[in-house]
């Protein structure tokens, strides 16, 4: 192993970090500080993604109400939803416009 990468790329092996070549690989890794901070930085921003979704679906089962969660969280979390639908919006509109 000598590179990992979070996006697919021609000749690179899928994995997962349970790997025990992917924990070798951070062991002896010359940069291996600054490259286990961007493994964790990479799942720390997917988690959140994960904790977002599961936020919906326990208020959309009636498990929690949003209003539960401390007003700065909430925020946060109306913030996101708003840039993502925005986002989805202006992806969707451009990809329908013949060029």
């Amino acid at each position: 192993m000598t590179a990992i990468d979070f996006s697919p790329e021609p000749g690179f092996e899928q994995s997962n970090l349970f790997d025990p070549k992917v924990s070798a690989f951070l062991q002896s890794s010359a940069e291996n500080n600054q490259l286990i901070k961007d493994v964790l930085d990479r799942v720390d921003m997917e988690m959140g993604r994960v904790l977002e979704d599961l936020i919906d679906v326990l208020v959309d089962k009636g498990v929690m109400n949003f209003t539960d969660l401390p007003e700065p969280e909430q925020n946060k979390l109306l913030f996101k939803k708003t840039i993502r639908n925005s986002l989805s919006r202006d992806y969707s509109i451009s990809n329908e416009i013949p060029l």
